[in-house]
């Protein structure tokens, strides 16, 4: 089995591959970086990672981004720790990849437009962060709708979308939209946050913290 390393910053979306490969206990070197002291921008990492973000995973001498490629490597190399569902069925598969896409080409920027809408303009952000917002709301919606109906994204059984939503919605939180925190939204985050994989997520989150001084963005809370 090839080594994997992940390079994760506390508090961003990088949680969700390290609490997938918290889930599947396998074993994986963790790299934390600070973002607000640039680590992300350093050479040595935009070797690995041109785009200067988190997450990345190192596979062997290989590196994948982007959270969708992650989570999806890992449950298709894992098919046992069920990441996702179906993923003995194409379309099953297919279905799922296209939810990761959704929450990573979707909701993703529109939760960052919420909560740091001075990276998207050069000017007033006023303008921007309410687009988001109104774009957001009836999604929001939709997800509290569905998480009102059943526990888990996918029905009666956890999976990493519901880890991914637990941080959107948080951030989302956050940038001050009321929505995403709505009675069934809530309740979902407190019982992603109570699964054991989350919870030693967050201890190498903590730790890296500690141990490296690492400074977490405005408003964060681990």
């Amino acid at each position: 089995m090839e080594s994997l390393k992940l390079y994760f910053a506390p508090g961003a979306c990088s949680r969700v591959p390290l609490n997938a490969l918290e889930e599947l206990r396998v074993p994986f070197e963790a790299h934390p970086l600070a973002l607000l002291r640039g680590e992300q921008k350093r050479p040595e990492y935009l070797a690995l990672n041109p785009s200067g973000k988190v997450p990345a995973l190192q596979v062997g001498d290989r590196v994948i981004t982007e959270n969708p490629a992650i989570l999806f490597y890992l449950a298709t190399q894992h098919p046992e720790g069920r990441l996702l569902p179906n993923l003995e069925d194409p379309v099953g598969r297919a279905q799922a990849l296209g939810d990761l896409a959704w929450c990573g080409s979707a909701l993703h920027p529109l939760v960052r437009q919420i909560y740091l809408p001075q990276l998207f303009t050069a000017g007033e952000t006023h303008a921007v962060r309410d687009y988001a917002i109104q774009a957001f709301k009836p999604i929001a919606s939709r997800i509290a709708a569905r998480l009102d109906a059943q526990p888990w994204w996918y029905g009666d059984h956890w999976s990493i979308m519901d880890v991914y939503l637990c941080w959107l919605m948080g951030i989302a939180q956050l940038g001050g939209m009321p929505e995403a925190g709505a009675p069934a939204i809530a309740d979902h985050i407190k019982r992603v946050r109570a699964r054991a994989s989350f919870g030693r997520a967050l201890a190498q989150e903590e730790a890296a913290v500690e141990r490296c001084k690492i400074p977490l963005p405005p408003g964060v809370k681990l």
